[in-house]
Formats: C-alpha cells, sequence, structure tokens
C-alpha cells in the first residue's frame, strides 16, 4: 500500500533538471536522487523497495509514472537516458528550501559572544563540575 505519493509527475517549472544518483541501494534498497542546481531550492527523488535495471550515474529531465495495468508498484522513469520501467513500494518527490526558514531560525541563533561561552564551556566539561556550570549557563540564558 502507498502512504504518500508527492508530486508524481515533475512539474515543467522544475529548476533542476540534472539529478545525480546518491544512493543505490542501502537500507530497504532504496534509490536516491538529488537534483543539481545553484539555488537553494534542493530536490529528491526517493524510491523504496526499489528492483529494477541499474540506472545511469547521472539522469537529466526525469520524469516519474505509474506503468498502466503493470500492478500498483510499477513505475517508469523516463530520462533523456532513457526509460526504465521498476518497482518500488513507493516514489517521492521531495523538494528543500532552507531559505524559506532562514527569519523563522534567526532570533534563537546564537551570538558570537554566546558561540565563544558554549565553546569555552565545552572544554571545560573535561574539568569536575563542568557539567554544573554548562546547565547553569544554560538555564540564566533560557530564563
Amino acid at each position: 500500500m502507498i502512504a504518500a505519493d508527492y508530486h508524481l509527475r515533475m512539474s515543467g517549472s522544475n529548476p533542476s533538471e540534472v539529478f545525480r544518483i546518491v544512493e543505490r541501494a542501502g537500507a530497504g534498497n532504496r534509490l536516491w536522487l538529488r537534483g543539481e542546481e545553484g539555488g537553494d531550492q534542493i530536490a529528491h527523488i526517493a524510491a523504496s523497495a526499489y528492483e529494477g535495471p541499474t540506472l545511469p550515474d547521472t539522469v537529466t529531465h526525469p520524469t516519474l509514472q505509474r506503468r498502466a495495468g503493470a500492478g500498483p508498484h510499477a513505475w517508469q522513469l523516463g530520462c533523456d537516458q532513457g526509460r526504465f520501467d521498476f518497482e518500488s513500494a513507493v516514489v517521492e518527490r521531495i523538494e528543500t528550501q532552507p531559505a524559506l526558514y532562514l527569519p523563522l531560525h534567526r532570533p534563537f541563533a546564537l551570538s558570537a559572544t554566546d558561540r565563544m561561552a558554549v565553546r569555552i564551556m565545552l572544554a571545560l566539561l573535561r574539568l569536575p563540575g563542568g557539567a554544573r556550570l554548562l546547565r547553569r549557563w544554560h538555564a540564566r540564558r533560557s530564563a
């Protein structure tokens, strides 16, 4: 049963045209492709329980779609290098945009003084009572 399907067909406005294979097997026989673009947006394609042909190291202009009439786990990857039929339990397209959350994380960022204090405190952890000092500093900063 498919738990989630995100963007089975990749949009034409996708800035990433070239995907490089990051992982071919690993845990659960996973296939992981990462988009190569210079911008802030990073696109990934993940296929779990992948069973199919060996893909080339680089895939350009990929499109993912289900194979009609071939079963619930049948997929087809079309790209400039050819068409590849494979079986996979779940295929996901994930897009990350780290800059989207940058303003939200800014209030929690440590200042240069706090970063130096943390480095000193971590160095003091080796000494007796160092953990107590670190806990006190953190409690004072959190209050």
